[in-house]
């Protein structure tokens, strides 16, 4: 499976394990989605002060667009999965991922105008995972770099 020059160290199945929890958080989301009333979803996440609102852009939110999020969620996942098994097309997947999830906030916040019915902490969680997803990208890249991918 690999050399000694190309074994992952520890720090490497910390990061996998991670992303394949917060890969396996974001599908959960959309679960949630499917199971739960707009109030249900929008109690769980935003404050008292912003649900209602936010419920409500939850029940208008067009089934192409969870269908974006879906599929960022599902390559997402399949990223991690290809991450742990050391396999290079774990790349491909996060850079799939990466674009359908840039493409969803696209949809949330220039269409949809999506902060309005969010709280700053909702927003800046957007944020971070934005950033997650730049980072899974960026260290599948280095990692097939090092040939701990293959």
């Amino acid at each position: 499976m690999g050399t000694a020059d190309n074994k992952p160290g520890i720090a490497f199945w910390v990061i996998a394990t991670v992303l394949l929890l917060w890969g396996l958080a974001g599908l959960s989301i959309y679960v949630a989605l499917y199971f739960e009333t707009p109030e249900e979803f929008a109690a769980g996440a935003e404050t008292a002060a912003h649900a209602q609102v936010y419920a409500d852009y939850v029940a208008n939110i067009p089934a192409w667009a969870i269908a974006v999020g879906v599929i960022a969620a599902v390559t997402r996942l399949g990223g991690a999965v290809g991450l742990l098994l050391r396999r290079a097309w774990a790349l491909r997947l996060y850079s799939l991922a990466l674009i359908f999830f840039l493409a969803a906030m696209f949809r949330a916040f220039i269409l949809a105008n999506a902060a309005t019915a969010m709280s700053p902490r909702h927003i800046v969680i957007e944020i971070v995972f934005v950033a997650l997803s730049i980072f899974a990208v960026m260290y599948a890249k280095q990692m097939k770099c090092q040939g701990i991918l293959t």
